[in-house]
């Protein structure tokens, strides 16, 4: 009699727990469901029917090829939200055959032009696509509305004043161009969809995190020369005012789009000399740990700040980062 009560109430307290810790993790999850949606509104990213831009229809188109470092690089532009054409270009790996395929990175350009990251080492971005590529990658880049190539638009601030007027940011914009970049990648047959990242520094860092955040195919993401936090690092009148979001510290904090990307792995580095403090990501960096490790995946984050490193892409942390994520 005493055993069959102590199998009722270890049945009943295992029923319990079960149903409490469903009930958490559905509490958790519909939380930052919600914290997502105030992202997307926020930093005004351009939904196509209702949804993100994802899965939709993108087509490539290409044009010229031409050679950088050795690599096969060839020009493509593909239609993102109100028709607007986006440049970008795609390195190949050396080698490369359409029959296999290929763990692949998209690696977003800071300010500047695209073209930093392709045929010029001497930039903060430092070649950065290229270098990547002679490891094995697809490399995939887009140029940012108001620059290089799309720097006929206007400056990117006449941009981001004309996109708040409806409630939206520069920012939105190209984290919209990139969600359509992502889908148009995701239907490449060569590309291996399970070995999919994003890197950047700079802007390039923050698209980087915002796309990781809000597509769950990424599965690495390299963020330099942007972790920090919304209410000090945007406030101390050192960085562009491009980064400030309207109304987005009503939503949350950086720490909370880091917190998006978990449990997959993501690298933050913040060079010991950049103007994007270590200090201020140290802050946002305990709380995007914290959430790791709450999901069992505390070694799939980390943060580094280089000796002597200034605001520039480590193209090396970047590529080892990679060899052992992807």
């Amino acid at each position: 009699m005493h055993k069959k009560i102590a199998l009722l109430f270890f049945v009943i307290v295992c029923i319990f727990t079960t149903s409490t810790s469903i009930s958490f993790a559905d509490e958790k999850d519909a939380k930052e469901q919600v914290f997502k949606s105030e992202l997307i509104s926020a930093y005004g990213v351009h939904l196509n029917k209702g949804q993100l831009p994802l899965t939709s229809k993108v087509d490539l188109t290409y044009g010229e090829t031409r050679k950088a470092q050795g690599l096969d690089v060839a020009e493509f532009t593909f239609n993102s939200f109100n028709d607007q054409k986006i440049p970008g270009e795609v390195v190949y790996p050396l080698g490369f055959k359409e029959t296999q395929k290929y763990p692949t990175i998209l690696v977003f350009s800071g300010h500047g032009e695209m073209e930093e990251l392709i045929s010029k080492p001497e930039s903060y971005q430092h070649a950065g696509a290229v270098e990547l590529a002679k490891s094995g990658y697809l490399v995939f880049v887009m140029e940012n509305r108001g620059m290089g190539k799309l720097a006929k638009m206007g400056d990117h601030l006449v941009l981001d004043a004309v996109s708040r007027l409806h409630g939206g940011s520069w920012y939105g914009d190209i984290t919209t161009d990139a969600l359509y970049l992502s889908a148009a990648v995701n239907e490449i047959p060569y590309v291996d969809k399970q070995r999919i990242g994003t890197a950047g520094v700079s802007t390039g860092g923050a698209l980087s995190m915002l796309v990781a955040a809000l597509d769950d195919r990424v599965s690495a993401a390299y963020v330099q020369g942007y972790l920090g936090t919304y209410a000090k690092t945007f406030t101390d009148g050192t960085h562009d005012i491009c980064n400030n979001i309207s109304g987005i510290l009503n939503v949350g904090e950086m720490w909370d789009v880091g917190n998006l990307i978990a449990p997959r792995k993501a690298l933050y580095v913040n060079g010991e000399m950049d103007h994007f403090h270590i200090a201020d990501a140290q802050v946002s960096y305990a709380k995007i740990k914290d959430h790791y490790e709450a999901s069992d995946a505390g070694g799939n984050v980390s943060l580094l700040s280089p000796r002597g490193v200034t605001h520039e892409f480590s193209t090396q942390v970047a590529t080892d980062f990679f060899n052992k994520s992807l």
